[in-house]
C-alpha cells in the first residue's frame, strides 16, 4: 500500500497511485502558469498570506504556494488534477519529506500542512532556530501573557530611554556618519543633500523637512525646492546639494575634495555619528518633527555613561573579512557591537536579559527570535524610507551591508505608529504567524475582466499545525512528526531509504553568503540561547555549500545531494528550485546533479520571490523565475539516449511550449526568464544516457547557440 494511498480517495477511481503509475504530475503535468499566478499574489505579501515562515529575516525566503504546490504534484501520478487538488483538504498520511537546506522552513511546514512526516536540516544555527520558533509550542495567549509581563518589567523602561520632558516619545532620531577632512581635520557631515524627509509620493505630497547646515533648525520646505531660508538664522543655501556625492565630499571648511572610504579607511574605528533631527509622537497623538536640543545630547551622554557600569549583552564577535562584511570592514567597522549605538546597545541589553530569563525553553526560544527579529530595524545601518510607508529601512534591504550615511536610529520598545520595534513586531510576525498556525488558509486567485484580485480561502487546510509533535531524532519518526536538526547536510543520521521525496531550495553560489550576515544575529543569539545557539564564535563554516568558485560549489553540492540519494528510496524524487543567469551556473548544478548519481527528468518553470526584491529593481533583465528541476536516481532512468541534435530539437520544443503557456496568461519574461528556461529544458533533454563529462560536453556545446 502506498504512503499516499488516502489522498486517492479524492481523485477518480480509475487514477492509479504514484508508486503504480511511470511519471509524477510534477515530471509531466504541473500547471506551472496557474501556480504562478497564486505565487505572484502570495508574492507581493508573503508575510500576510505564510506568516509563518516571516517570524524572522531569513535570505531567499522562497513561496509557500510554490512549495506546495511542488509536494503535491511529486507525490500525484500525472493523471491528476494537481490545480482542483490545491485548494482541497489533503492528507499526505505521513509521506516522508526531507530538506537539507530549510532555510526559513517553507518546505518544513508545507509538508506538515499535508500531512506529511517533514525532516529539515540546516548548517546555519540562526535558520535552525528560526525554524524550531515557528513550530514550537507556544499559543497566542500564552505568547500575549509573556508579552504584558515584559511590558511590565522592561518595555517601560526603555519607553523612558525615548521620552522627553514633556511626556511625548520620541518615534526616531535622525544621524549623519561625519568624516573628519584630510585636509583641515574638522568633521565632514555626509549629507548627500539637506532635505532629509519626504513623501513616497512627492507630487502628491510636496512638504519635506530640511535641516540648516549653519544652525542645525528643522524646517518644511518643498521636496524639489533648490532655495531655501531658515526661519532661525536667515541662511540661504540650496538644500539639494550637501557636502557628499556619491563616493565624494567637499569639505565645507576648507572646500578640500576627497574619497569618503580612503577618508574612512584612515580612522581607528567606524565614523562618529551626530543626531541631527527627531520625529516625536505628541500626547495628543500627532506626529511632528523637531531639532536636536541639550535635553537630546544629556539624555544620550547619560546612556553612555550607564554603558560603562553595564555592559551590553552582545557577544563580543569580531566582524570577519568576507563578500558581504568586506564594505562594513572599509568603513572600521570591526565587531558586531559597533552596528549599535549606545542608546540602542542598552535598550536592547535590558530587553535580552529579561528574554534571557524566561524559564520555558520553547517560550524563550520563541520570543528570542522576536527579539532577533527587531534587530534587523534597530542599528545604525538602518535609514528613513520617508513619509507615507513603513518609516525604516532595515539593515539588510540591499542584502548586503552596506554602512549608511543618514542611519535612522528606531524607538527599540516602540508605540503604535512605530515600525520595528518590539511591540509592533509581536503583533505582525508573532501574533500573525500563531494565528495562521491555528488555522492555516491558502492563497486565492479570481480573474475579474483583466484584473487579479487575491484574496485567502480560509479552512482549506486541517489545523496540522496546531499541535506538532517535534522529535528529537530519527528513530523516532512518525506519520505527521517533525524532525529539524542543525548540521552539515550531507551527513545526516537519517536511514538508508527512508525518505520518499527530497524537497528544497539550495544556496546559488556566487550570490548572497547567509552565514556572513546571520553572524548579525547570531551574536545577540549566543548570548540569548546559550548552546542552544550554537555554541560556536560564527555560523560560518567550510562545509557551508556557498563558494564564489563553481567547481567548489559543485564539490559541495553534490556531496549533499549524495547523501540526499542514500536516503532516498529508489522511486523517490529530489527536487530544487534553481535559476542563473549564466551558463557556470548550470553547469555547476549539471555536475553536482549527475556526480551524486541523479539524473534531470523534468524542469518546470514557476515565479520567484518577491515582485519587488531590491536586486530586482536594480538589474536590467531581471530573473522573475525559479526552474523547479525533477530529478531520479540514474538507475531508475529508462528514456532512451537522444543523440546531440535531437536532443536540442526537443530541449528547444519543451521551451517554447513553456514560455507560450505564460504568454497566455499575459506574464512577461524578460531574456535572462527565457534563457534559464531553455538552460533547463537542455539539461533534461541532454540527461538521459548520458555520463556527467557527455552532459557537460553537450550542455556547453549547444546551450549558447539555443538563444
Amino acid at each position: 500500500m502506498s504512503a499516499i494511498s488516502t489522498l486517492f480517495d479524492l481523485l477518480e477511481p480509475q487514477v492509479l497511485t504514484l508508486r503504480e503509475a511511470e511519471c509524477s504530475a510534477l515530471e509531466n503535468n504541473f500547471p506551472f502558469a496557474e501556480i504562478s499566478m497564486l505565487a505572484e499574489a502570495e508574492s507581493w505579501r508573503k508575510e500576510i498570506y505564510r506568516p509563518i515562515y516571516h517570524l524572522h529575516k531569513w535570505w531567499a525566503q522562497r513561496l509557500g504556494s510554490v512549495f506546495r504546490a511542488i509536494i503535491l504534484a511529486a507525490a500525484l501520478p500525472e493523471t491528476a488534477d494537481v490545480l482542483s487538488l490545491f485548494h482541497q483538504k489533503n492528507d499526505l498520511d505521513g509521506l516522508v519529506v526531507f530538506d537539507p537546506f530549510m532555510g526559513s522552513g517553507t518546505t518544513v511546514g508545507e509538508a506538515v500542512k499535508l500531512g506529511c512526516t517533514a525532516i529539515g536540516r540546516d548548517i546555519n544555527p540562526v535558520a535552525y532556530n528560526i525554524v524550531r520558533a515557528a513550530f514550537a509550542n507556544v499559543s497566542q495567549p500564552q505568547a500575549r501573557r509573556i508579552f504584558q509581563q515584559l511590558e511590565a518589567s522592561v518595555g517601560e523602561r526603555i519607553k523612558d530611554l525615548y521620552r522627553l520632558k514633556d511626556g511625548s516619545q520620541v518615534l526616531y532620531y535622525f544621524w549623519v556618519k561625519q568624516i573628519p577632512c584630510p585636509a583641515c581635520a574638522q568633521p565632514v557631515d555626509l549629507f548627500n543633500r539637506y532635505i532629509f524627509s519626504q513623501n513616497v509620493y512627492p507630487t502628491r505630497k510636496p512638504e519635506a523637512q530640511c535641516i540648516c547646515p549653519r544652525c542645525a533648525a528643522v524646517f518644511a520646505t518643498r521636496y524639489d525646492a533648490t532655495r531655501a531660508q531658515c526661519p532661525a538664522c536667515g541662511y540661504g543655501f540650496n538644500p539639494q546639494r550637501g557636502p557628499a556625492e556619491k563616493a565624494r565630499a567637499t569639505c565645507p571648511h576648507c572646500n578640500a575634495h576627497f574619497a569618503i572610504i580612503e577618508a574612512a579607511r584612515l580612522l581607528n574605528g567606524p565614523p562618529m555619528h551626530r543626531m541631527y533631527a527627531k520625529i516625536v509622537l505628541r500626547a495628543d497623538g500627532e506626529k511632528e518633527y523637531r531639532r536636536i536640543t541639550p535635553e537630546d545630547m544629556s539624555a544620550y551622554a547619560a546612556v553612555v555613561a550607564s554603558l560603562e557600569h553595564e555592559p551590553p549583552l552582545i557577544a563580543d564577535i569580531p566582524l570577519e573579512p568576507g563578500h558581504n562584511t568586506n564594505q562594513a570592514r572599509n568603513y572600521g567597522y570591526t565587531r558586531w557591537s559597533q552596528f549599535f549605538n549606545a542608546r540602542q546597545l542598552l535598550a536592547l541589553s535590558w530587553l535580552g536579559r529579561e528574554i534571557q530569563a524566561l524559564a520555558d525553553p520553547d517560550v524563550r526560544l520563541v520570543f528570542a527570535m522576536l527579539f532577533s527579529g527587531v534587530l534587523e530595524f534597530n542599528n545604525m545601518f538602518c535609514s528613513f524610507k520617508g513619509e507615507g510607508t513603513g518609516a525604516v529601512r532595515h539593515i539588510f534591504a540591499h542584502h548586503i551591508l552596506k554602512p549608511e550615511q543618514q542611519p535612522l536610529e528606531a524607538n527599540v520598545w516602540g508605540t503604535p505608529k512605530s515600525s520595528g520595534a518590539f511591540s509592533t513586531l509581536f503583533e505582525s510576525r508573532l501574533i500573525r504567524a500563531l494565528a495562521y498556525r491555528a488555522a492555516p488558509f491558502e492563497v486565492e486567485v479570481t480573474k475579474i475582466g483583466d484584473t487579479l484580485k487575491s484574496g485567502k480561502r480560509l479552512g482549506c487546510n486541517p489545523s496540522l499545525l496546531g499541535e506538532l509533535p517535534l522529535v528529537q531524532c530519527a528513530q523516532n519518526l512518525r506519520a505527521g512528526a517533525i524532525y529539524l536538526s542543525c548540521g552539515d547536510s550531507a551527513h545526516t543520521d537519517l536511514l538508508s531509504g527512508s525518505v520518499d521525496l527530497v524537497i528544497t531550495d539550495p544556496p546559488f553560489f556566487d550570490n548572497v553568503h547567509y552565514s556572513e550576515l546571520a553572524d548579525f544575529f547570531y551574536a545577540w543569539h549566543l548570548p540569548l540561547l546559550g548552546d542552544a545557539g550554537g555554541g560556536q564564535p560564527t555560523t560560518r563554516s567550510v562545509r557551508e555549500v556557498q563558494d564564489q568558485d563553481a567547481g567548489a560549489f559543485a564539490a559541495k553540492l553534490a556531496d549533499v545531494f549524495t547523501e540526499c540519494h542514500r536516503v532516498l528510496r529508489n522511486e523517490g524524487l529530489l527536487v530544487f528550485t534553481y535559476h542563473h543567469s549564466r551558463e557556470e551556473g548550470w553547469n555547476a548544478i549539471a555536475r553536482a546533479v549527475t556526480a551524486s548519481g541523479f539524473c534531470f527528468m523534468a524542469a518546470q518553470p514557476v515565479k520567484s520571490e518577491m515582485s519587488v526584491a531590491a536586486p530586482k529593481r536594480q538589474t536590467k533583465e531581471p530573473i522573475d523565475l525559479d526552474i523547479i528541476l525533477v530529478c531520479r536516481k540514474a538507475d531508475e532512468d529508462k528514456r532512451p539516449y537522444l543523440p546531440l541534435r535531437e536532443a536540442v530539437a526537443v530541449a528547444q520544443q519543451r521551451a517554447e511550449h513553456q514560455i507560450e503557456a505564460f504568454r497566455q496568461q499575459a506574464r512577461r519574461l524578460s531574456r535572462n526568464d527565457v534563457r534559464i528556461i531553455t538552460f533547463a529544458q537542455l539539461l533534461v533533454a541532454l540527461s538521459a544516457g548520458r555520463s556527467e563529462d557527455e552532459l557537460l560536453r553537450d550542455f556547453e556545446n549547444s546551450a549558447s547557440k539555443m538563444l
